[in-house]
């Protein structure tokens, strides 16, 4: 497997964050849906991101091996 789409993903994810968190930090939710479903969004990205980050570790783990 080509572990650098890895790496893309785990770019293309954090841009997305912080596109959301600058949604947030303006004040660009005018409702309450609106924002908890951007709350919602950046919690779904942190956990893609962290299984991410724990597929890269076992790679490098098993590349050491």
């Amino acid at each position: 497997m080509d572990y650098k789409i890895l790496d893309v993903l785990l770019s293309e994810y954090k841009n997305r964050m912080d596109m959301l968190s600058d949604a947030l930090i303006r004040g660009n939710c005018p409702t309450i849906e609106e924002y908890r479903y951007i709350c919602g969004q950046l919690r779904g990205l942190e956990s893609a991101c962290l299984t991410i980050k724990d597929l890269q570790q076992r790679q490098e783990e098993n590349f050491d091996d």
